[in-house]
């Protein structure tokens, strides 16, 4: 037989444990062995009567620690590096799915025994970690808020609980981020590091005005004003608390107000000199929405590529996850309103093959949909919108309102394709996700009457159409206003072109200049020129201009709006995207 103690030997008891069913081998690059519960349990009952239980655990317990560790270097990387090898995080996390019940089980062990708490603590920050990189993100904060009660008072408890808030804002949870640093900031306070519980006070802030689209419950405005005034003195002498506070009142500012704008760019320089990629990234952040609100699209650019230059140098952690979906999703939104799809959509295909997006991916796929809906690519929203609801219906249907839009563009696509039991629907989906029906009728979110006027003159109601748009675009001067006004412009002076509204002729001259960023949007108000001046022959033309921009619908419908050959062309086109016929205007 095999020599005792070798390899070969070893393999083979394994071998006879497994025909036994004593074992269970779990094939995969190398096989392992796992073992069954019950005889688990019965080879614990064994070994207590021989007092080995203990010893056994602890040796459990070092190899767990040095196993997870080990993991967790191995994706102790720049963001840009691990994006850049592709075949990094599958393997890796097969591997860790292989040991993960392991460090569990050996953390509840150590976590119960007063003399293993630093053992403990160790094990639950390095499963906390994993857990972030492998997208387990609910007991990634969860395995830090366990670091932080077994660490008591002290900086490894903020520190553990500001990890555990960076874990909830990374999955959408704003109301969980919220009580998370209210719980540092009486932490900070308790052993009195002033700059740590300012910091979690304005950050705070800064969350409820920046990010009311992550929290189911919202709070009033006067509670920012109360978590500044708190912050505000208590950040005095430290660099980064006072600049975490200048970002939270520039948030707190409206964005196109010349006040607000001095103040962002005095929190970006602030934090630019910190250092901290979060605090340079928050309020870059600020920063591209002020430039969206005042309709200067190269400057948002600027803005989202410095963003992104700064966190590819950092790896993807609890701390930083938001930053990095926040910064992929603005930039995608930013490419989408200076019409470029094909760039928008690698933002948000780069920001779905995050790590930490595994379970949430709904998150990132909810920025796509807009953009696949705008340009008529029918299959792959219906593809991405299934995926959409299965990982929200996972994450247990959560009100996130920032997602609402891509539900939304869902619902207009299903319009398009002439269904309407799948409309309502993803109308109802949309309203569940927490899309305020106020502010969509009042065109406050622009993205709502942009889609509902694109349907509508889908179906030859272009009267609908320009009575949805009831603001005129310079008023859409919030910053997700900003972001949908090229679009808003083109399709708002095109609805009066196609409903002979008086003021057409004035609306096309508004429009052309908003929609210039936009080369899309700019073909689209040609293309209502021209027919409001009868000049059909143009629109051949512009129709190859928006099939190279990558606009399928809109170049599908300008063939069939230019009549005559073209328009049998555009129908093939149409049919081929997955639309129902579009209605044609009459002669």
């Amino acid at each position: 037989g095999p020599e005792p103690g070798g390899p070969a030997a070893a393999a083979d008891g394994l071998a006879r444990l497994v025909e036994h069913s004593l074992l269970v081998a779990a094939p995969g690059a190398e096989t392992r062995y796992r073992m069954l519960e019950t005889i688990r349990q019965y080879g614990a009952d064994e070994k207590a009567s021989h007092g080995e239980v203990d010893d056994v655990r602890r040796r459990h317990l070092a190899w767990s620690l040095a196993t997870l560790r080990e993991l967790d270097a191995r994706t102790d990387l720049p963001l840009a590096e691990g994006l850049a090898r592709a075949d990094l995080y599958p393997a890796w996390q097969d591997e860790v799915d292989l040991v993960i019940d392991d460090g569990r089980s050996a953390v509840r062990w150590a976590a119960a025994r007063p003399e293993e708490q630093s053992a403990a603590g160790d094990g639950a920050s390095l499963l906390a970690s994993l857990c972030f990189t492998r997208g387990l993100l609910a007991e990634c904060q969860r395995r830090y808020e366990q670091v932080a009660e077994l660490a008591g008072p002290g900086t490894e408890q903020i520190d553990a609980l500001m990890d555990a808030f960076g874990a909830a804002v990374s999955r959408h949870f704003g109301n969980e981020a919220l009580r998370l640093l209210a719980e540092v900031r009486d932490a900070a306070l308790a052993i009195g590091a002033r700059d740590r519980a300012a910091f979690a006070l304005a950050r705070s802030a800064e969350l409820i005005n920046r990010g009311p689209g992550l929290m189911y419950e919202v709070p009033p405005p006067e509670a920012v004003t109360a978590l500044i005034a708190e912050a505000e003195p208590l950040a005095e002498g430290s660099p980064s608390a006072e600049a975490a506070v200048l970002a939270a009142r520039a948030f707190a500012g409206s964005e196109a107000d010349p006040d607000t704008v001095a103040l962002t760019v005095q929190a970006v320089a602030s934090a630019r000199e910190v250092g901290d990629p979060v605090l340079i990234s928050l309020a870059l952040d600020a920063l591209t929405a002020s430039h969206l609100a005042l309709g200067d699209i190269p400057a948002a650019l600027a803005d989202v590529d410095e963003r992104l230059a700064v966190l590819s140098r950092v790896r993807p952690t609890a701390g930083v996850g938001l930053e990095i979906s926040d910064a992929y999703s603005m930039s995608c939104e930013v490419l989408l309103a200076a019409g470029d799809f094909a760039g928008a959509r690698e933002r948000a295909d780069t920001n779905a093959r995050m790590p930490f997006h595994v379970e949430g991916g709904h998150l990132a796929i909810s920025r796509r949909l807009k953009v696949d809906a705008l340009a008529g690519e029918i299959e792959r929203v219906l593809a991405d919108a299934e995926e959409f609801r299965r990982g929200w219906t996972r994450a247990g249907r959560p009100v996130t309102p920032n997602l609402s839009g891509g539900a939304y563009a869902v619902a207009m696509v299903h319009g398009l394709r002439g269904d309407a039991e799948a409309r309502a629907e993803w109308l109802a989906i949309t309203v569940d996700l927490g899309a305020d029906k106020v502010r969509m009728e009042r065109c406050y979110a622009a993205w709502a009457p942009s889609f509902d006027a694109i349907l509508a003159m889908h179906e030859g109601d272009a009267a609908t159409a320009a009575a949805a748009m009831t603001l005129h675009p310079s008023e859409l001067t919030s910053w997700d206003g900003g972001e949908w006004r090229t679009w808003y412009a083109a399709v708002w002076a095109e609805a009066a072109v196609m409903a002979g509204h008086p003021d057409a002729a004035e609306r096309l001259a508004v429009a052309r200049t908003i929609a210039a960023p936009n080369p899309t949007a700019s073909a689209m108000v040609e293309r209502a020129a021209a027919l409001a001046a009868g000049e059909r022959d143009r629109l051949a033309g512009l129709a190859a201009t928006l099939a190279g921009e990558g606009c399928r619908y809109q170049a599908a419908r300008t063939l069939i709006l230019a009549g005559g050959a073209h328009a049998a062309d555009g129908r093939e086109a149409m049919a081929a995207l997955g639309a129902a016929p579009m209605a044609e205007p009459s002669g």
